[in-house]
């Protein structure tokens, strides 16, 4: 687009900003001077800036259009792209009764395979049928409840079932604030399981089931250990503090056990079990009414008593509700426990508060202020981030950990505002017109430290 002023005393006798040296004909000249001059603006592409003769905006095909108004119609969103998010079970927060009808009945549409090198076997001659949750209507829900009331789930371990569960169970920056969640929903469904086991198999039997539940659950505890350590214990490795990545990760792995052995010991006084009678009576339990002594005829949903998922989901439920649950899994301190859950929550959410910064220095400093200024406003933010970690519920430990990485921080990020004044400066290079509006000159150290230390 060509912006330029025409009509001015500056410009007199003059055709557009790029005719400065012609002259204007005697019959423009005189047409020129019979109005009053005032400014007058002309818009136009570059090749209709080069067309122009008279210094009249006249449009074509390059040069800016009056675009017609654009029909629209409002449409009420789909209720149903709200009422199912998009997230992995181990980060939901609640799991309810219609939550694992669903799942059951979803179940009937999964594809059972495996990875042979490059190609996926499919372990069923049966054709693949195709299903959306959003699709099911209550009524087909209801009958297939009912359905599974008679039949039941049946006495093994769906492990299909429990290994899809325990999907993306990586932690980083995207879900760090979902760490916790993501070690309870891992450390209850397997203490449901090993209880499970011990209750319904023995001899041989028993032994395969649970070395089949151990390899799982260390699986999917290392994952978590191993991503986390990989993002949040490498960002304060690279903000100065060596070998703090082995350290979270051995206290990821310690923070689980410990919530395992919780829920376990929970489990083991608590009769879950019966709990649930009480909001699922079992067939030919006897219920007292004021119409006498009711014999229930099975449809009372005991097929929820074989589900792990579901009844992990309880025991999260009555272990957090239950004051007697912060007693249990009080274990000694583990040497390679250097970090409890609230210091990994923190620390997590911390480093992603920093790395946010780091990624988009621009969107938190703008450098067309002094490098003075830019001194103060790290000392301002050094105070309110020392605040911050001072009044967290966190060991002293990690606290003076995070104290150390604050001016690590501040090289980085002057390393990204550098990076970002590097990208003016080859921008300048491409287009000289724009040399003296942004700056290319990199950040004056000496200039931030003298005003951050003063």
């Amino acid at each position: 687009m060509y912006i330029g002023k025409m009509g001015s005393n500056s410009y007199l006798n003059r055709i557009g900003l790029n005719h400065s040296g012609r002259n204007q004909n005697s019959t423009l000249l005189k047409w020129n001077q019979s109005f009053t001059r005032r400014d007058s603006v002309m818009i136009s592409s570059g090749i209709a800036q080069n067309k122009c003769e008279s210094g009249i905006y006249r449009p074509n095909g390059n040069s800016m259009r009056v675009i017609e108004p654009v029909e629209y119609t409002y449409v009420v969103p789909d209720e149903r792209l709200r009422t199912y998010e998009i997230i992995p079970p181990s980060e939901r927060t609640s799991y309810t009764e219609k939550d694992a009808l669903l799942d059951q009945y979803m179940k009937q549409f999964r594809i059972n395979g495996r990875i042979e090198g490059d190609k996926f076997v499919w372990d069923s001659s049966k054709p693949a049928g195709i299903c959306l949750a959003s699709q099911v209507s209550e009524a087909e829900l209801e009958r297939f409840r009912q359905e599974l009331n008679e039949k039941g789930l049946g006495d093994e371990i769906d492990w299909s079932g429990v290994e899809s569960d325990f999907v993306q169970m990586n932690v980083g920056f995207d879900n760090i604030e979902r760490l916790e969640t993501k070690a309870d929903f891992l450390a209850s469904r397997y203490a449901v399981l090993k209880d499970r086991i011990e209750k319904q198999y023995t001899g041989d039997e028993q032994k395969q089931e649970m070395q089949k539940l151990e390899e799982i659950y260390s699986k999917e505890k290392e994952r978590m250990a191993d991503s986390y350590g990989d993002t949040i214990g490498k960002f304060y490795e690279g903000l100065g503090q060596t070998g703090v990545s082995e350290e979270m990760k051995n206290s990821v792995l310690a923070m689980i056990d410990k919530k395992a052995a919780a829920y376990g010991d929970y489990l083991a006084q608590t009769d879950l079990y019966t709990l649930m009678d009480e909001v699922h009576p079992p067939a030919g339990h006897e219920l007292q009414c004021a119409l006498g002594s009711i014999q229930l005829d099975g449809s009372s949903d005991q097929w929820l008593k074989q589900d792990d998922a579901y009844m992990a989901a309880r025991l999260r439920e009555s272990f957090l509700a239950s004051k007697e649950g912060q007693g249990f899994g009080k274990q000694e301190s583990n040497e390679q426990a250097l970090y409890d859950i609230k210091d990994l929550s923190f620390a997590g959410v911390y480093a992603k508060s920093l790395t946010g910064q780091l990624k988009r220095p621009d969107m938190v400093w703008s450098t067309s202020k002094s490098d003075s200024e830019l001194g103060s406003f790290f000392a301002n933010q050094r105070v309110a981030e020392q605040r911050k970690i001072e009044s967290a519920d966190i060991s002293s430990k990690l606290a003076d950990m995070l104290h150390k990485t604050y001016e690590p921080f501040m090289e980085k990020f002057m390393d990204a505002l550098d990076q970002t004044l590097d990208e003016n400066k080859a921008l300048v290079n491409e287009k000289p017109w724009i040399c003296g509006l942004v700056r290319t000159s990199h950040i004056n150290r000496n200039l931030v430290y003298a005003s951050y230390q003063s």
